[in-house]
């Protein structure tokens, strides 16, 4: 079985101005390419799991998110690494998409995740998520996989999720677990 870090994409790996549409807006955080090689080379498969309800909204397309996750992985081929898959959530409660407001895919709803496990055999027990929102944490606690969150302090209710500033120092610690 593999092991996996879920990763979630704004507030995350890259600032989150709002609704990226281009990939001329897009940009990392420092720091990033060097963690997610390091997981990498140490058996990580690296994958995206992200709601992006500007699909729905009607504020870009699926093309344009495409655009944008093609300069995310040219950036992170600058180090070496790329994502291993990229699962994402065009829905919105309030914006049918498709026909389709509820979901099963929608962050906190696991249906990422759970997509994820089964389609890259990956171990649960042995695999983390890393995200900066509550719904980072849920999706983890309601799939079973270990949440990790990026926050300056841990969220009030989730206080005993490992919290960390930076996705570098959240990298330390989970390589340190192994």
């Amino acid at each position: 079985m593999n092991k996996a870090i879920f990763l979630d994409r704004d507030g995350t790996l890259n600032p989150d101005p709002g609704y990226i549409s281009s990939p001329k807006d897009y940009c990392l955080f420092e720091g990033v390419g060097e963690a997610l090689a390091k997981l990498h080379n140490a058996g990580y498969l690296l994958i995206l799991v992200t709601n992006q309800s500007g699909i729905s909204r009607g504020l870009f397309t699926e093309k344009q998110l495409e655009a944008v996750h093609e300069k995310m992985n040219n950036l992170l081929g600058q180090f070496g690494v790329r994502l291993d898959a990229i699962y994402y959530c065009p829905h919105h409660p309030d914006f049918p998409y498709n026909g389709v407001t509820e979901c099963s895919c929608r962050k906190p709803k696991p249906g990422m995740i759970l997509q994820a496990l089964k389609d890259y055999n990956i171990d649960k027990e042995n695999s983390f998520v890393i995200g900066d929102r509550t719904s980072d944490i849920k999706i983890g606690l309601s799939s079973g996989v270990s949440p990790v969150c990026i926050a300056v302090k841990p969220f009030k209710e989730f206080e005993e999720i490992p919290t960390f500033p930076t996705l570098s120092e959240a990298v330390d610690w989970i390589l340190l677990k192994k």
